[in-house]
């Protein structure tokens, strides 16, 4: 027992005396090292010399040796070089926080506005029934809703005629039905309005759209405008002289017909009955005016198309346009008195009645919006101009890699127009019925 004792006291000793030994060697390293504290860090120096120093800046620290030694020039090299290394480190870090953080905003913008033409392709409005009001600036709205449906691959409205839908209001021309298509989304060549007969092709959900033009303008436009050699209606090309006056003075000899193309045009093109009845015309203006979503005025094409594109949901681009079918040359409002002028508006009174209704409804409208639609209407003016330029004039400055900018604004995302397109906002309307055609498969044969 007493044996067991004794190896078992042996034991404890070597064990504490191990435990002491390695507590005096932290000791020593504790006192003799040099350690980082909360309130101190170390640098290292060369020659094997050590510095301690409070934390702040580089820059402002005042360094000390062990022994109170001054700095040596390589120490001070040495110094500014992790003085440089740390402001640049500094420096890359706050870069790439940054670019991370740029990166991110560019990501986010772009998924918003990913997320915005979503929104705007699923609320505008695609269906279509445009009255094609013949000289009233109809060939350039035309011109608007065959891009917007060339470039949705909506499906358009053709007859046996090249460029007509109907003739008479009861009826439509036959149809030629597209090969590739089962449905129609827009009407937009000429016919004479009814809302039966054209609701029964489109779909429910279609607005109907139409230009109204000041009625003696319209006449001065169809007197020079089918009088040219390509174009000519026999009944005003074969009067000789001042075919305006006479067409006014005597329309017994050379406009016998209540409806002409030189009177009341637009009346006809709406479908009004031949009547000058009071009630039965303003009947059928107030059915109109239940019908139609817009009707544009030709003399403010620019505050129209701005609210027309308020109403469909569309994009400036979209109601960009380079006037089409305008004939300047001809007879002018010089060629006829104020007696003429006077008798014009007796003789096409339904035409008035037509345009003024419109007149007044449409301005109704516009001042319902905020005045934010002048400002609006402004830029439209200025892009507008822009493009005429770019469009008309190519040698003009402007471009950049021959295309138009146009700059982010309130009312629009920033875009660009290309040749192409301004080839398309001219294009004849014959040509683009064509390859409308060809593209739903439509063609006329023989």
């Amino acid at each position: 027992m007493p044996d067991k004792l004794e190896k078992m006291f042996g034991r404890f000793r070597k064990v504490t005396g191990c435990i002491f030994l390695v507590a005096m060697v932290i000791c020593v390293i504790a006192i003799l090292g040099p350690t980082e504290t909360e309130y101190a860090t170390v640098v290292h120096l060369n020659k094997g010399l050590f510095q301690k120093h409070p934390k702040q800046s580089l820059t402002e620290r005042s360094f000390q040796t062990e022994d109170n030694m001054q700095l040596t020039d390589n120490m001070k090299i040495e110094i500014a070089h992790r003085n440089l290394e740390f402001s640049q480190y500094k420096e890359n870090q706050t870069f790439y926080k940054s670019s991370l953080e740029q990166q991110q905003q560019q990501y986010y913008h772009h998924q918003q506005q990913q997320k915005q033409q979503k929104e705007q392709q699923q609320l505008e409005v695609r269906h279509i029934g445009f009255l094609k009001v013949h000289k009233a600036a109809s060939s350039t709205m035309q011109n608007i809703f065959f891009r917007f449906g060339l470039k949705r691959n909506l499906t358009f409205v053709f007859t046996s005629h090249p460029n007509y839908f109907s003739r008479i209001p009861e009826r439509h021309l036959p149809l030629v039905k597209p090969r590739h298509r089962k449905s129609y989304d827009i009407i937009c060549t000429h016919g004479v309005f009814n809302y039966n007969v054209y609701s029964s092709l489109l779909p429910t959900d279609t607005v109907y759209i139409a230009t109204v033009r000041d009625p003696l303008a319209v006449f001065i436009s169809a007197v020079n405008y089918y009088t040219q050699p390509t174009q000519q209606i026999q009944y005003i090309a074969k009067i000789r002289g001042n075919r305006l006056q006479k067409l006014i003075q005597n329309p017994e000899l050379y406009d016998r017909q209540f409806f002409s193309y030189t009177k009341n045009v637009m009346a006809r093109d709406f479908g009004f009955p031949k009547t000058n009845d009071e009630g039965r015309v303003n009947a059928k203006l107030k059915e109109l005016g239940q019908t139609f979503k817009l009707v544009l005025l030709v003399e403010y094409i620019e505050e129209s198309l701005i609210l027309m594109k308020r109403y469909l949901k569309w994009n400036l681009k979209d109601i960009l346009f380079v006037s089409n079918n305008v004939y300047g040359k001809g007879q002018t409002m010089e060629d006829l008195t104020t007696n003429d002028v006077a008798k014009f508006k007796t003789r096409n009174k339904l035409d008035y009645k037509v345009y003024d209704y419109f007149y007044e409804r449409f301005w109704d409208q516009f001042n319902k919006e905020s005045d934010e639609i002048k400002f609006e209407v402004s830029h439209f003016k200025n892009v507008l101009t822009d493009l005429n330029k770019y469009c008309n004039y190519p040698t003009q400055k402007g471009r950049n890699d021959n295309l138009l900018q146009v700059e982010q604004s309130k009312w629009n995302e920033q875009f660009s127009i290309s040749f192409e397109e301004c080839y398309y906002m001219k294009k004849d309307e014959l040509e683009f019925i064509t390859q409308l055609r060809q593209k739903q498969g439509s063609e006329l044969r023989g």
